[in-house]
């Protein structure tokens, strides 16, 4: 009976969710700020993973065919699932649509698994409704179209639930993802997570630790050369944004929306009231995030040392959205009969009252595949992990990709996925200038020995080779801290593995894994 409950609530939950993705079944694509670059900047990832680049960190077709390092930086998650998605011939648009929708999905069945943990199916309903329906987690899929900020919304709920299901495995896994899903929106949530575990269970908390550790360990292949690569490039010179620009003001406050301000005002009544560890974390949460994403909390900003990497104070409704969800729970858990009736239904409407202005796109565009798989654009702001070498910024593709520029010869035989290959005949000992910018990594072999690359003098890749007939190959590779991150993913995907294959081999039945599934 109870599984077949939990079942009707999520097929329930399933459908309270289609409004939120029915703006992706329209055609084309919907316009918001950052949405036409994931799209580019995934089929250009596509395209250096077809290359044989593994891990992806340099793209090369954009930044007009020189090449960024992008995928080095900022949130890949997104782009090795479109790969499984693409590989079914979903073309790159509807692939970064469905990993949207998923998301939705994902984020409304795994709000309520957790939530369900705590308090009664109606009650976990109405709070995963007021998660999925947030107007700031509906106006980051149709305004922003940040999809690294909707798989991390996903993903976190699913943390939760793994914590309250005793999982340490699925935790730990959890906590990679969510790293890889966005980094910015990682550095916010995971003390949320852990202080989270302090509070509930603290008997536990080494065993926590741990998952933090097997966490962090599976996703060193991205962060550790996210934070050691980081001193190539302009990222700790430009100032990306001016964060002064992105408070809550009039104009944004449905963003947090009638159904926060309602929830809130409750809260406070039951604050003096009741007490429960639970909902006074969460309470406490939706005040200080809420303030801080208004314009007199500047002062805070101005000290605070991680301004450059949030970047934007309105980030910080995405732990508010959470926050409210729960405060919602906890308040219709306490109720029972036709206040429980009543108080559900009003809480419904007005959490649909307050994402009606965000619940389905303004405005689509109907570019064909070919607009993203052949766009150039550098998919960043101000070019913020360009290397610090590079003279000139490039503003339009070369000419021609290899060039002998001192001495006479001709390229012969040039392949270019990404990778080059080619044969270059010169009279005399001559300077070869490929138009890709040098990030380390690179290698160059002419006649199987490796070559020496100056790249001080333009920021691309120059090197020699002598007279006469000469093989020449260019290839990105990872260099030794590289190397070293994903050794470590590899060892601590071993170490979370391992055991639980073990004790799978070792168990005589499954009843237990299926009572316990939800």
């Amino acid at each position: 009976m109870k599984t077949k409950s939990n079942l009707f609530f999520l097929i329930l939950i399933t459908i309270f969710t289609v409004p939120t993705i029915t703006g992706l079944l329209h055609p084309g694509f919907f316009v918001t700020d950052d949405g036409n670059w994931m799209v580019i900047r995934f089929s250009a990832f596509y395209e250096a993973l077809r290359s044989g680049q593994f891990p992806v960190r340099f793209l090369y077709r954009l930044n007009n065919s020189y090449g960024y390092p992008v995928a080095d930086f900022l949130y890949p998650l997104f782009m090795y699932i479109g790969v499984f998605i693409h590989i079914l011939k979903f073309n790159f648009v509807d692939t970064i649509k469905i990993i949207f929708g998923l998301s939705m999905l994902g984020s409304s069945i795994f709000c309520f698994l957790w939530l369900k943990k705590k308090y009664t199916n109606i009650s976990a309903m109405i709070g995963t409704i007021a998660y999925t329906f947030f107007p700031y987690h509906l106006y980051d899929v149709y305004v922003r179209g940040s999809i690294g900020e909707v798989l991390a919304l996903a993903i976190l709920p699913f943390i939760f639930w793994q914590i309250e299901r005793n999982n340490l495995v699925f935790a730990s896994l959890g906590i990679a993802l969510l790293i890889t899903a966005h980094n910015s929106l990682a550095l916010l949530l995971l003390p949320v997570i852990f202080i989270y575990i302090v509070l509930l269970h603290s008997q536990s908390i080494k065993k926590w630790c741990y998952s933090f550790i097997l966490g962090f360990g599976l996703s060193a292949f991205f962060w550790v050369p996210a934070i050691y690569d980081r001193q190539y490039t302009f990222f700790d010179k430009i100032a990306v944004s001016n964060y002064s620009n992105y408070f809550i003001t009039e104009k944004d406050v449905g963003l947090i929306g009638l159904v926060s301000v309602l929830a809130v005002l409750v809260s406070i009544v039951l604050f003096f009231r009741k007490k429960n560890i639970l909902f006074v974390y969460f309470f406490v949460l939706s005040i200080i995030f809420t303030l801080l994403t208004q314009p007199f909390s500047k002062i805070i900003w101005d000290i605070f040392p991680f301004t450059n990497l949030i970047q934007f104070p309105f980030r910080l409704l995405s732990i508010v959205c959470l926050a409210v969800a729960v405060l919602i729970a906890y308040q219709i858990n306490l109720l029972k009969g036709k206040k429980l009736f009543f108080v559900s239904l009003v809480y419904v409407l007005i959490i649909f009252i307050s994402s009606v202005n965000y619940i389905y796109p303004k405005n689509f565009q109907n570019y064909p595949d070919t607009f993203y798989s052949t766009n150039l654009d550098s998919t960043t702001v101000k070019n913020e992990y360009m290397p610090i070498w590079l003279k000139n910024i490039p503003i339009s593709i070369a000419s021609k990709k290899v060039k002998i520029i001192d001495g006479k010869g001709e390229i012969l035989n040039l392949v270019n996925n990404g990778n080059l290959s080619f044969t270059v005949k010169t009279d005399r000992k001559s300077q070869i200038l490929i138009n890709t910018i040098y990030y380390p990594g690179f290698i160059v072999r002419v006649n199987g020995s490796s070559t020496p690359i100056d790249y001080k003098q333009l920021g691309l890749i120059k090197f020699q080779v002598d007279k006469g007939e000469n093989m020449v190959a260019v290839k990105f590779t990872e260099t030794p801290i590289r190397l070293f991150a994903d050794f470590i993913s590899l060892i601590f995907l071993i170490l979370l593995l391992v055991p639980p294959i073990l004790k799978i081999n070792n168990l005589h039945s499954n009843k237990d894994k299926l009572k316990t599934a939800f």
